[in-house]
């Protein structure tokens, strides 16, 4: 066997295509982008209501085993997930934030500016799918599996007026803020993924 299948897809990492070579009944490697913006998150916490941006980029490589050398498919390799929040936290309800326990007004404390940054290295990943590259002609394939992410947050505090912006309670209080976030961030070690697509196989 020696086919080659181009496709588009869509799924949990976005818009996207792949590139696969089925060099043998149960074998092939497949190499594919996807990512996607959005910019309408929401996040509220106790301390402040946060807005955010996501900007995800995906890159990946796997080596695909097919067990009965038709359709369905084992797969294993490694993505590189490049995964951006930018977060902006106001008061909660416009009227005051309350972080670590202290209350602090707009005039005490603007805005919680920072990140989160799921991952930018090399991850495993583990899946299983369906795909017809066996056959020439058009087809749909899907995928469905997982891969680590290493989730770091950044916060800093923003509108500080300048008689308060070194006030040991306060650095105390955002870096128990950005904690606490990290916390929550450590949470959604695992993101998953589906996908359906279409190809055409050479």
């Amino acid at each position: 066997m020696n086919n080659w299948s181009v496709g588009a897809e869509v799924g949990t990492t976005g818009y996207g295509g792949s590139v696969s070579y089925r060099f043998h009944d149960n074998m092939a490697l497949t190499a594919g982008y996807s990512g996607f913006t959005y910019d309408d998150i929401d996040y509220d916490t106790d301390n402040a209501d946060y807005e955010g941006d996501l900007d995800m980029d995906v890159y990946g490589v796997t080596f695909d085993y097919f067990p009965f050398g038709g359709r369905f498919f084992l797969s294993a390799g490694v993505v590189k997930p490049d995964v951006v929040i930018s977060v902006v936290g106001g008061p909660k309800g416009n009227q005051s934030y309350k972080i670590n326990g202290t209350t602090y007004t707009p005039q005490d404390l603007e805005t919680l500016q920072g990140d989160v940054t799921l991952d930018d290295s090399v991850q495993p990943y583990l899946g299983v799918g369906w795909r017809g590259s066996h056959k020439s002609g058009l087809g749909m394939y899907a995928k469905l599996g997982a891969f680590l992410t290493d989730a770091k947050v950044n916060i800093e505090a923003r509108g500080i007026p300048e008689a308060a912006a070194n006030i040991p309670q306060l650095r105390e209080d955002i870096q128990q803020e950005e904690d606490d976030l990290q916390d929550e961030a450590d949470k959604y070690g695992i993101y998953p993924v589906a996908v359906l697509g279409i190809e055409y196989t050479f």
